[in-house]
């Protein structure tokens, strides 16, 4: 029995952590494309009834949506899995190896039938719950939004077009099966900041204009809308006549540091990557390499171009689905400012700057904390472990030269109101994933989403390095999350991990 519950909380991290990151005492990948959550638990009546919300809950390996299949094992070179109608398994019916062979399923579990998944009893449009987590329903449009945006694609690079269809089709969402990939329109309508993207601006691309000739290219404005597609890389004036960009006053006030925060030029309240997000729109008039190409809309500066379905790694997937006005929550965003105190750093008074849409102290240099460290503050950069490393060793700040890489005690204290973080047992002096209770519920999943760092450091609150390697696997190294105060590790050439320096000793 106890090696039973040994394997039962191994599996069920495997649902848990990162892709690429999961490894064994070898440090090689773990091949858990046939793992299926405990028995007893997902036969458990309550367990059941939660199948559906779009959350993993305790006994389940997944619920609802689709990803990459090298995510769950990389043998596969390409193909989309999807979540059974029990969240139990994940069907890899469409996976493929290197060879180009599609995955045998055998023995996945009792599947039903895989390839229909509006088989799962009531969750069709009409069980759709417009209070469920989850989503955001425009109060405009009442278009209703995944939020955040769910498929990450393969190392969280992004899809190609044609999985990201695949992804919305699949997606069970507050109750909802009739999800889909948006149209290049749609996309347009959650576009702030950047008018000639937004609904009804200068740039002509639509769903009913397509063609990028007559729709969408125009750098010389022969056709009067000019680099208006290009939204704020119009402004680039190395590349570009900024009197062709067609943008206002009001335009492009989103600060380096912002964009680096992931704010976008989005509705405040959709979070997920800036990126480009694809869209179903094709590009009537993409020929060769690009004669399959879908539209897509960048956030990041209000882009709309095209890639090639082909490309991965260039786009990222956020679905929709249409709705009425009697889908829009009651409680739905009635106060004067819906989104928090600002969007722009000008907004905000002297001393003050925009982060997360609210006006926040500038911070200081450093902060110390009550523990006696002090810490690196404001803007801080993404890196691999051993960058990071090297990074704090290098760093000349604030007038000192003797920063480091926290190990996990120490960035374990820095995370504030989220009391299971201290409870999660990798400490510094014990890093082996299964010997050290790696996987407590207290290491895994922590608290609910949010921001657990403090104000006077900054408002990054993504996943943190720290110095300590896991144990059992080298190639690995733990990090701290400061959006759910949960301690977990990946490889260590991972480079999209912050990392933040530290000095002094603890009280």
């Amino acid at each position: 029995m106890r090696l039973s519950g040994f394997f039962t909380i191994l599996f069920l991290l495997c649902a848990f952590f990162l892709s690429g990151c999961i490894t064994d005492e070898t440090g090689e990948t773990v091949d858990d494309a046939n793992i299926t959550a405990d028995e007893n638990s997902s036969t458990d009546e309550n367990n059941e009834s939660l199948c559906g919300n779009s959350i993993v809950d305790n006994g389940e390996l997944c619920d609802g949506g689709a990803k990459e299949c090298s995510e769950i094992d990389a043998k596969y070179s390409g193909g989309i899995a999807v979540c059974n109608d029990k969240c139990d398994t994940w069907v890899l019916t469409d996976c493929k190896t290197d060879t180009g062979n599609t995955a045998n399923t055998g023995d996945t579990g009792d599947t039903g039938d895989t390839g229909d998944s509006g088989d799962t009893g009531d969750t069709g449009a009409g069980s759709f719950d417009k209070n469920a987590p989850g989503i955001w329903v425009d109060p405009e449009t009442f278009l209703i939004w995944e939020n955040p945006m769910g498929n990450k694609g393969a190392g969280g690079l992004g899809p190609k077009q044609a999985d990201a269809v695949k992804y919305c089709d699949n997606l069970i969402l507050a109750g909802a099966t009739d999800w889909r990939l948006p149209t290049i329109s749609e996309l347009r309508t959650i576009a702030r900041g950047v008018s000639t993207v937004m609904t009804g601006g200068k740039c002509p691309t639509t769903d009913t204009c397509t063609d990028q000739g007559t729709c969408n290219k125009d750098k010389d404005n022969t056709k009067g809308y000019g680099n208006s597609c290009l939204g704020c890389y119009a402004l680039d004036e190395t590349k570009y006549d900024p009197s062709f960009a067609y943008l206002t006053e009001d335009d492009c006030k989103l600060t380096e540091r912002q964009l680096n925060n992931e704010e976008c030029y989005i509705v405040p309240i959709l979070h997920g990557p800036c990126n480009g997000t694809w869209s179903s729109t094709p590009n009537t008039s993409a020929t060769g390499t690009m004669a399959k190409a879908f539209w897509y809309l960048n956030f990041k500066g209000g882009l709309i171009n095209s890639d090639a379905d082909s490309l991965s790694g260039a786009n990222w997937v956020r679905c929709v689905r249409s709705g009425t006005a009697q889908d829009v929550p009651e409680t739905d965003y009635v106060p004067e400012n819906p989104y928090g105190d600002c969007y722009f750093d000008s907004e905000c008074e002297e001393g003050k700057w925009c982060e997360n849409n609210n006006c926040v102290l500038i911070p200081a240099a450093t902060f110390v904390d009550t523990t006696g460290l002090e810490w690196q503050a404001g803007q801080v950069e993404t890196n691999t472990w051993q960058g990071a490393l090297d990074y704090c060793e290098a760093l000349d700040f604030a007038g000192f030269s003797d920063w480091r890489l926290p190990d996990i005690d120490e960035l374990k204290s820095l995370v504030k109101g989220c009391a299971k973080t201290a409870s999660c047992t990798v400490t510094s002096d014990c890093t082996g994933y299964t010997a050290c209770n790696g996987g407590s519920s207290d290491c895994k999943t922590a608290c609910a989403s949010g921001n657990y760092l403090p104000a006077e450091v900054g408002q990054q609150n993504s996943m943190y390095w720290t110095s300590n390697e896991e144990a059992q696997a080298t190639t690995n190294a733990w990090l701290v999350s400061f959006s759910t105060g949960s301690v977990s590790y990946m490889k260590k050439t991972w480079d999209n991990q912050l990392a933040r320096c530290v000095r002094g000793t603890m009280n």
